[in-house]
């Protein structure tokens, strides 16, 4: 299952996020409440998430800010952003974001593209570990 960091100014929508991911299986290591601290808190993670949900509308710094920095330092980074912001999808699919949901949306289809994304980085992972094999 994936570890994520949850990234929203919604406190409550972080509660919900938390119990349904976890109900899942899934790990939530931490979450912050605008870019600022998303970028303090992926920097400080030990063990980087394999997913980051973002929202883009927050105080301090957005979240196209946030991902931004935090793609500067980890490329690797997978950021799927969740946001009633219709209008910087495009913007954050070409700044490296690897989907876009609009709020609100179903947890069932959260569920589906976390799972996608992890069945995606398994299946480069397999092929790096092939192709590497003298």
């Amino acid at each position: 299952m994936a570890r994520i960091l949850l990234v929203d100014d919604e406190r409550d929508l972080i509660l919900i996020y938390t119990k349904l991911l976890m109900m899942e299986g899934h790990d939530v290591v931490d979450h912050a409440s605008n870019g600022k601290e998303a970028i303090q808190k992926f920097a400080e993670l030990p063990i980087k998430p394999d997913i980051i949900i973002m929202d883009y509308r927050m105080p301090v710094l957005d979240g196209l800010v946030a991902m931004k920095e935090i793609l500067k330092k980890n490329p690797d980074a997978k950021v799927l952003f969740v946001s009633a912001e219709k209008r910087v999808e495009k913007e954050a699919l070409e700044s490296g974001a690897i989907g876009f949901f609009t709020k609100p949306t179903s947890i069932r289809t959260l569920l589906a593209e976390i799972d996608r994304i992890q069945k995606l980085q398994s299946e480069r992972l397999k092929l790096q570990q092939s192709t590497s094999i003298p």
